[in-house]
């Protein structure tokens, strides 16, 4: 039985059972998975996941139900189940159903060809790069792990009062992880690369010859005197503190009181050349979506424009409370959690230099390429920020040795005011994004 089927059925023995208003959270995913270990298939697995959450008023309450098995003697399970939960529990929120968005775009976001990957591909894919891997150095004593997979994830929420929303996802990616030794000293380190359409686009060398340079070039690091430096973060590590930091652009956060953001709308917040923007109708990336979590059609939302803050982001619930419309940003945790908010594909708007120009232009600082321990030393609420990291020392406008050993401490809110410059390498891996940007100055506490 598929999922359309099987909503259908439900909601006709819904109205038969009594109940006026229905509606379903279906999410379901498959994953064909594989490592390599020394040049031999350490695991293979087919994941398969599915669940789907019903909610229903009857006697004029509200009830909720959940399954994971999408068959036919479910449907008398989840009627019965929501109908004694409409009867003891009081819900204030999320009591109406959504009737749907006047239109929704357009957007492709699966690919069959991708997940009709032969399985043997990937077992070759993952083969190939451990191979490479370990003939580009001799520093390399071990590669951990080798792996290659494919994914595709289906949602679909509908419910009686006409909404039907449905998408697929699909990805495939190939990563490494290795160790590189010298002398007494061993680092770890890697790479990995995606296709959203196919799984022959995913450059193999290109991950190899990454990972080795990655790992390598930590050997011999040392720390550097404890002062205030010019600090370029590369685009990973800005995306990875960015996205530690961006509940605090939910409106929810904000009316409880876990944002500083709270009476900033309108205010400058941020350097002018600080424009952050949560488009999910943008193609080719993993955060692209039709529709969020409420069923509402998703649509392109500047927070930050020019360094003055725009718009938070906003549900149905919290839309509502500001006297505003939702930005259709509405998340769920998987399909027994409840509603919450969240960005869709959050991204700094990036500058037009290389991350290779920024660091000829800084006569002596610091390039950070890992920050660590991100949610045990961030403070989203407050800002405030002391993270372990890696990179390395720039002097005379070039890379001249790796450092670790050092913490980087500053506040999120100050350092969106001294941004001076924003790289041009905008890599989009996943949900929240930022170039590299070269700061001001930041504490760095070291030797």
């Amino acid at each position: 039985m598929n999922i359309t089927e099987f909503q259908e059925t439900l909601f006709r023995q819904g109205q038969e059972y009594g109940y006026t208003d229905m509606e379903i959270y279906y999410s379901g995913s498959r994953a064909i998975s594989t490592a390599i270990r020394k040049g031999e298939v350490d695991t293979y697995r087919i994941a398969e996941t599915n669940g789907l959450s019903f909610r229903g008023t009857i006697g004029g309450k509200l009830g909720y139900a959940f399954t994971e098995k999408i068959a036919a003697d479910s449907i008398p399970f989840l009627l019965e189940e929501a109908e004694g939960n409409a009867a003891v529990l009081e819900l204030e929120d999320e009591a109406d159903l959504f009737a749907g968005s006047v239109e929704y775009p357009q957007l492709q976001t699966y690919s069959a060809a991708l997940m009709q990957t032969d399985p043997e591909r990937l077992i070759q894919a993952a083969q190939q790069v451990e191979r490479l891997v370990l003939e580009k150095d001799n520093r390399i004593t071990m590669v951990r792990q080798s792996a290659a997979s494919v994914r595709e994830h289906e949602l679909l929420i509908a419910n009686t009062k006409g909404l039907h929303c449905h998408q697929q996802d699909s990805i495939g990616s190939v990563s490494v992880y290795l160790l590189a030794g010298e002398e007494q000293e061993t680092v770890s380190g890697g790479w990995f690369d995606y296709s959203l359409t196919d799984f022959s686009d995913i450059r193999l060398e290109e991950i190899a010859v990454r990972a080795v340079d990655e790992t390598v070039s930590k050997l011999g690091a040392s720390s550097v005197p404890s002062d205030n430096y010019p600090v370029i973060l590369r685009e990973d590590a800005a995306s990875n503190l960015l996205q530690t930091h961006a509940s605090v652009f939910s409106a929810e956060n904000v009316e409880k009181g876990f944002s500083s953001l709270v009476g900033k709308l309108g205010q400058r917040i941020a350097g002018s050349n600080i424009t952050l923007i949560d488009d999910p109708l943008m193609p080719g990336v993993p955060g692209a979506s039709i529709f969020d979590a409420e069923g509402v059609a998703a649509r392109r939302n500047e927070l930050i424009r020019e360094g003055t803050m725009m718009t938070f982001l906003h549900n149905r619930k919290t839309a509502s409370k500001a006297g505003l419309e939702t930005t259709g940003n509405a998340s769920k945790g998987g399909y027994k959690g409840k509603i919450g908010v969240s960005y869709h594909n959050l991204y700094l708007a990036p500058g037009t230099r290389s991350l290779d120009e920024l660091i000829a232009s800084t006569e002596r600082g610091i390039l950070i390429t890992e920050l660590q321990g991100l949610h045990a030393g961030t403070n989203p609420t407050s800002g405030n920020f002391s993270l372990a990291c890696l990179g390395y020392l720039i002097e005379n406008g070039k890379i001249s040795r790796p450092v670790n050993q050092i913490t980087v401490s500053g506040n999120f809110y100050d350092l969106l005011s001294e941004v001076e410059e924003l790289g041009n390498d905008l890599r989009f891996t996943g949900s929240c994004t930022s170039p590299s940007l070269k700061v001001r100055s930041l504490s760095i506490s070291g030797a």
